[in-house]
């Protein structure tokens, strides 16, 4: 009795440890994959064009101290960042291209939900203005960890300005330097003098095509896209210019390390368009490269068939699952389910490949109204669906 009684200790103290070492792993998984979901949206946002770097909808203050939108105040126009005080958000519900929330977003079993901010920072060394340049927050957000008490959320965030920031310094005390002016289109400057003294080498380096906003790499919906050249060379300046065709090209501008986007246009007509690149160093040895291609895409999703709902009331909470036809598309790539609460703006709360989702929320809302749209990869939009309201208490 005593041998099996020690054995029993030991067996359950040992499966004790194992249990406690697998919610550690899965932990582990579930914060490494909320890592990844939002730097991956931070990067997608360095894509948009710094006047749209806005948020298209209004976050509300939520009271659960475990949600973000906690640290938005009262009247939805600040955000605490983490940084022990409120910044201005930037809203713009014309032409603001980032959404508060996209959700659910699923890896495997775990479902997360992407809050994102946008906020104006003061120059701490005396900028011309309390909005200087933007702070980007990506919070990734998921609802059930597998070690109650642990932390539930990633936060990554980063400055944008319209060329980039420049941090002076690396021990305490360093300050955020200037950041040149933006520019809508690089100014052609003239050729430039002074070759470098036995210099035969032309420029190395190469440029990228940057995805249209809301599109995903290698699409754009706009001809107007953006490039980002990249070339290497110690003769100074080095000048640059792209063609579509590999032979015309147009006016040369000088490559800024500090500012390196160039806006430019490519033909109108959808399909794969190509663009070279040649770059020119101060000894006007002159490289070529390319060409790298990108899909134009601007034919919108057909609409959607009818949307249609069911509704389920449980205690004080009502599940409404929605239902809807195709929307065809050559590169269509889901749905996006947008929602109106008490007739306020209409914001997108969840994306799907299928032709069904849910959302719940409380039946006490004075009412809720709901469309959906197909979406491309080149972030196109249909026209949205018919739209199903609902009254407050309606469970049926």
């Amino acid at each position: 009795m005593v041998a099996l009684t020690i054995l029993s200790v030991a067996f359950f103290a040992l499966a004790g440890s194992a249990s406690i070492g697998l919610r550690v792993v899965a932990e582990g998984r579930q914060r490494e994959a909320a890592t990844e979901i939002a730097n991956g949206r931070l990067e997608h946002l360095r894509d948009i064009p710094y006047t749209d770097l806005a948020l298209n909808t209004v976050p509300a203050h939520a009271t659960d101290t475990t949600n973000p939108d906690y640290y938005v105040s009262n009247d939805g126009t600040q955000f605490n960042p983490g940084t022990g005080a409120n910044e201005d958000l930037d809203l713009d519900a014309t032409n603001g291209q980032v959404p508060h929330i996209e959700s659910p977003v699923t890896v495997g079993p775990i479902v997360y939900s992407v809050y994102q901010y946008v906020t104006w920072v003061d120059d701490p060394v005396g900028g011309s203005t309390t909005h200087d340049y933007k702070r980007v927050t990506v919070i990734a957000f998921y609802n059930t960890p597998v070690n109650t008490g642990r932390p539930r959320s990633v936060t990554v965030s980063a400055f944008f300005t319209p060329a980039g920031i420049v941090i002076n310094g690396t021990s305490s005390g360093a300050t955020v330097g200037t950041s040149p002016s933006a520019t809508p289109t690089p100014t052609p400057t003239p050729t430039p003098t002074g070759p470098c003294a036995g210099d035969t080498t032309a420029p190395t380096g190469d440029f990228s095509v940057l995805s249209g906003a809301g599109a995903v790499a290698g699409y754009t919906a706009s001809t107007s896209v953006t490039l980002k050249p990249a070339p290497v060379d110690s003769c100074t300046p080095i000048t640059e210019k792209f063609s579509n065709d590999g032979s015309t090209y147009g006016s040369s501008v000088t490559y800024d390390a500090t500012n390196p986007s160039v806006t430019w246009s490519v033909p109108s007509g959808d399909g794969t368009k190509s663009i070279w690149a040649q770059f020119t160093d101060g000894a006007s040895n002159t490289s070529t490269f390319g060409p790298h291609s990108v899909i134009l895409d601007t034919t919108l999703p057909t609409q959607p068939g009818t949307l249609t709902r069911t509704i389920a009331c449980s205690g004080a909470n009502r599940t409404v699952n929605l239902t809807w036809g195709v929307s065809s598309d050559t590169n269509l790539l889901g749905y996006r389910l947008y929602k109106s609460t008490n007739g306020g703006s209409w914001a997108a709360i969840t994306t799907t490949s299928t032709l069904t989702t849910s959302d719940t929320d409380k039946k006490s809302l004075d009412s809720v109204s709901y469309r959906v749209v197909g979406y491309d990869k080149a972030g196109n939009e249909s026209t949205p669906s018919n739209v199903i309201s609902l009254s407050k208490n309606q469970c049926s």
